[in-house]
């Protein structure tokens, strides 16, 4: 999925489900060179630059959407292509939409969130970014798109990312600019966290130089989407470490970060090329700078860690290509003839954990320039494909993954796929394989047996009993065991094909993609004698929001305010979200969050009725639910006689400007007045209040000549009898 695989995206979980069906899993570890087999070339229109991988009509199989750019003079055919997948590595012919002109990046999200996948372009000549809206009923698409809207955006739009910058629970826009050194911004409308599919006016973010590649992650851990772009001719890429304001604009970014990488940055992928947590970059320069790997240290710095020699490059992406459970990096050449090539780098390591370094270059001839690429298992079969898009052709280019030199055994299942369970709270993913050859009326396999690998990490944390050492995929170089541990034992019942729930031991956070490894192995009645599938890889993901909170209620007590509400009655519940606004249409975001209780209330000392309030619930995983809101406490100035006589109390206490609002009751006896004494006995303040009658009551002082900074008596007298509260000032 582009723009990166395994990347630590602080998406919310609303979008991870397409990421995981798309994202390739480790296939049995290939001992020799061939990975990719010859290319397939399927037409797309004039000048396939970039393609988004998903399921858009959602039977399964994955589908393409890849933009035309139209290097035609003026650009004016530019389109979007889609390409449903008809399965066996066939596509149903491009559906072409109209977009603006010069069609460069695309990104595939769920913009309205109803459920179905939406696509927005960046549009280099327009000066805009078309958005298409994912068609369908009932949360299921069906594979067709709106007509394009255009947005505005800075001047030349390039490569695209969304992600919510400001946590109001609304996916926003991003786009590199290439005419104009910074990056564009276009915040997602909506209402009470949910979006509408609309974007509003954009603004920008300065960077280094004139950019072209663009990217999100969360680079130093605080939960806050960041960006890192490209500074083309500066030879450095530009980090902005996102701050969560509220609001979208100038204070949304720290002013950027520049990181040398290489002669002429033109694409970025974020991976964790060390398996350290934290994500890294891989950086593809043009100019024959090859491709810089940059080392996240989690602080959202960027140290360089590696140079690879692949010259000419506008594309790089990480994927386990070989199935040694270590990312590798796939880049390509343009030559502006298309006549570049593919070249596939190994990355090293031992145990299945890599190191962030990487072997020679393998090169794989294409049709054309290599202009983008993106790893993903396509075709299903267990093996990474890579796909490439030939900016200067008419085709994207399938190149299947395979061993050529391991022929498949037809005695071991064939693990077909591992892939999140839908409409679940996390922690399981669903492996499917296909029956043994033995598997059949008098054949010798009698059931299934599901493995799980255990992290080096983790070995020390689970007990040994539960663990076995499978050596035949288990041992690497270093003599280090890979542990594998028992989930369940299956029968065999003759069947074409087997499922199984599995848990992980990790579901997707916000900056953490986790994956976990499964294998299955066809059992006989001879312990010694069972026959194992390759090694695949997925990670789960919570689908589900919490339930909104039951209905938020407040009362004054004391100097400040006391909030309850209903339970969520999720089992992954983590907690509550409460924040305060002054309008009914205030967001919700880190700017206006108040207060984070693990349960049902919390006690607001600044406020006094007079605000708006919002309580979400939050899962274990991060996702949040909709919203319950309290309405301001507005006293109505009617009452009934005999109504208690009441000082609510004064706020803000303390004050910063000198003004005081005071809530009171009256009980509607004669001679009500209302007083401000300073210390020393003054009486700066005494209103008669009694023709308000009885019922509460709000009246303001200070508004005219604010109070000077002291200490405060204020007073509530009505028919002899005297209620007194203390007010602060502090200006």
């Amino acid at each position: 999925m582009h723009p990166s695989i395994r990347s630590s995206v602080p998406v919310a979980a609303l979008a991870m489900a397409l990421a995981v069906a798309m994202a390739p899993g480790a296939q049995a570890e290939c001992t020799k060179p061939i990975l990719l087999g010859a290319p397939i070339p399927f037409f797309t229109g004039p000048n396939a630059h970039f393609t988004v991988v998903g399921d858009f009509n959602e039977d399964g199989i994955p589908d393409l959407a890849v933009t035309n750019g139209d290097l035609s003079s003026g650009s004016f055919n530019a389109s979007l292509a889609v390409l449903i997948g008809t399965g066996n590595r066939t596509y149903a012919p491009p559906v072409l939409y109209p977009v603006g002109r010069g069609a460069r990046g695309v990104v595939a999200r769920d913009f309205n969130e109803d459920g179905i996948t939406d696509l927005a372009v960046a549009n280099l000549f327009s000066n805009t970014v078309s958005v298409l809206i994912g068609q369908g009923s009932g949360g299921i698409g069906n594979g067709a798109f709106s007509p394009a809207v255009s947005y505005p955006t800075g001047s030349g739009p390039y490569e695209i990312v969304s992600a919510d910058f400001n946590g109001d629970g609304i996916l926003d826009l991003a786009t590199a600019l290439n005419a104009t050194s910074a990056v564009c911004v276009l915040p997602g409308l909506g209402a009470a966290g949910v979006g509408n599919g609309t974007f509003g006016p954009y603004f920008t973010v300065p960077v280094g130089n004139l950019g072209t590649g663009l990217a999100s992650g969360d680079f130093n851990h605080d939960g806050i989407p960041d960006l890192v772009a490209t500074e083309y001719t500066n030879g450095t890429v530009g980090v902005l470490l996102g701050t969560g304001a509220a609001n979208l604009g100038a204070t949304s970014f720290l002013p950027v970060t520049h990181y040398s990488a290489g002669i002429q940055p033109y694409h970025i992928e974020i991976a964790d090329f060390n398996e350290d947590g934290s994500p890294d970059l891989a950086v593809a320069n043009t100019a024959g700078g090859g491709v810089r790997v940059l080392l996240g240290l989690g602080n959202g710095g960027f140290v360089t860690q590696a140079s690879l020699a692949s010259g000419n490059s506008s594309a790089v992406v990480a994927g386990d290509l070989n199935g040694d459970g270590i990312l590798d990096i796939v880049t390509g050449t343009i030559t502006g003839q298309n006549t570049g090539v593919a070249e596939v780098y190994l990355g090293q390591g031992t145990g299945g954990v890599g190191n962030a370094t990487f072997g020679p270059g393998t090169t794989y001839a294409t049709p054309g320039d290599v202009y983008q690429a993106l790893v993903s298992d396509l075709d299903m079969d267990g093996n990474a494909d890579v796909l490439i898009g030939e900016g200067y052709g008419n085709f994207v280019d399938f190149l299947p993954g395979i061993c050529a030199d391991q022929a498949p055994d037809a005695r071991a299942p064939g693990l077909t796929g591992v892939r999140d369970a839908p409409n679940d709270n996390g922690g399981k993913v669903l492996l499917t394989w296909t029956a043994s050859s033995l598997d059949v009326t008098g054949g010798t396999v009698n059931s299934y047996r599901v493995w799980r690998r255990i992290p080096p990490a983790m070995v020390a944390r689970v007990t040994p009993a539960r663990l076995v050492a499978k050596e035949v995929l288990a041992i690497p170089a270093s003599g280090q065991t890979v542990y594998w541990e028992a989930l369940a034992t299956l029968p065999a019942q003759r069947l074409a094909g087997y499922g199984y729930a599995a848990a992980t031991l990790q579901d997707s956070l916000p900056g953490s993609n986790p994956y976990t490894a499964f294998f299955v192995s066809a059992l006989t009645s001879n312990i010694d004698v069972f026959y194992s599938s390759s090694v695949d890889s997925g990670y789960s993901v919570d689908n589900l929001k919490p339930h909104t909170p039951g209905p938020l209620a407040g009362a004054v007590a004391g100097p400040g305010f006391t909030l309850h509400w209903g339970p969520s009655p999720d089992a992954d519940l983590a907690g509550y979200r409460l924040y305060r606004g002054a309008s009914a249409g205030f967001v919700p975001s880190a700017g206006t969050l108040i207060a984070t209780p693990p349960d049902t209330s919390a006690y607001d000392v600044q406020g006094h009725g007079e605000w708006f309030y919002k309580v979400s619930a939050v899962d274990i995983h991060a996702n949040e639910s909709g919203f319950s809101t309290l309405a301001p406490l507005v006293p109505t100035g009617a009452g009934t006689p005999g109504t208690a006589l009441v000082l609510d109390g004064v706020r803000p206490n303390p004050s910063v400007n000198g003004r005081l609002s005071i809530s009171f009751a009256l009980s509607g006896g004669p001679g009500a007045r209302l007083e401000v004494v300073d210390v020393a006995g003054r009486r700066l303040v005494s209103r008669d209040v009694t023709a308000l009658g009885p019922g509460g009551h709000v009246l303001t002082v200070g508004d005219e000549k604010p109070l000077a900074s002291g200490v405060y008596f204020v007073r509530l007298i009505e028919d002899h009898r005297t209620l007194e509260t203390r007010a602060v000032v502090t200006r």
